[in-house]
């Protein structure tokens, strides 16, 4: 009895640890106009990364620093809760001059379908791809690099603990497109796209979901530049963030029209 209630107080004692870690990870967004918004934050803890350059040449001062920034991001695309005990991966990779990522080659995967999956598309850094950074002057132009997953380099476990903020809506946004030719045809466009962060979507990369019609395209796109976000964080560092927008075409329906018959 003693032991069942000892474990019901643990049981308790973590509930209120967890919502008070939850309550702490609220924030409060001061924006330049002086108004405040919220938004939820959330702690990660994953397995760690490294990326190691394996490349008999020497780096510059900047490129440890690139390294680690690159071992932040790949964490961050991964964005899985590490596992008990924590799973291993091992990959390796070529790094190039324009920040690219090629020729990944899975040297051990951790046996897991789902992280391995992330693995393979946090590796896959395009030219396209925000989170693609150009490697600092001096690195080589290509540098061929270990990616190790869940462990330090002495072989023992490694997780870390990280802080995701994602990226909140400005109030004063458009909901609404203004556009004379949809007065009479209500409609909605779901678009999708990328918070960069300077706190604004790409245009040249955000897409509709159906954009067969180019006046619905330009429109959208047109609001989509007025818009302001606070971007996304991880570990307190700001990042691109994926986003998906509603926007609402022609006159609002009121409450009085729903109702009349």
């Amino acid at each position: 009895m003693r032991r069942a209630f000892a474990l019901f107080a643990l049981s308790v004692v973590a509930t209120v640890g967890r919502a008070e870690a939850q309550q702490a990870l609220a924030q409060n967004v001061m924006l330049p106009g002086g108004v405040t918004v919220a938004r939820a934050c959330d702690q990660l803890v994953s397995e760690g990364v490294q990326v190691a350059s394996i490349d008999d040449r020497a780096l510059p001062p900047q490129g440890a620093d690139y390294l680690a920034a690159l071992s932040q991001t790949v964490a961050r695309r991964i964005g899985l809760r590490a596992g008990d005990p924590p799973r291993t991966a091992t990959y390796g990779a070529m790094l190039l001059r324009d920040g690219t990522v090629a020729h990944q080659i899975p040297i051990v995967r951790s046996g897991e379908r789902e992280l391995d999956a992330r693995i393979d598309d946090a590796l896959a850094i395009s030219l396209r791809d925000p989170d693609r950074v150009v490697t600092p002057a001096g690195m080589p132009d290509t540098l061929r690099v270990l990616v190790t997953i869940g462990l330090h380099e002495d072989g023992s476990p490694f997780v870390a603990s990280h802080v995701r903020c994602p990226a909140v809506a400005f109030p004063d946004n458009p909901t609404r497109a203004t556009a004379p030719w949809s007065a009479g045809h209500s409609r909605t466009v779901v678009i999708r796209g990328v918070v960069m962060p300077a706190g604004r979507v790409d245009t040249a990369t955000a897409q509709l979901d159906d954009p067969s019609d180019e006046r619905y395209v330009e429109a959208s796109m047109q609001s989509l530049a007025q818009m302001r976000f606070v971007p996304a964080e991880f570990d307190g560092v700001k990042v691109p963030a994926p986003i998906e927008i509603v926007l609402s075409f022609g006159a609002a329906v009121s409450e009085e029209q729903v109702a009349s018959p």
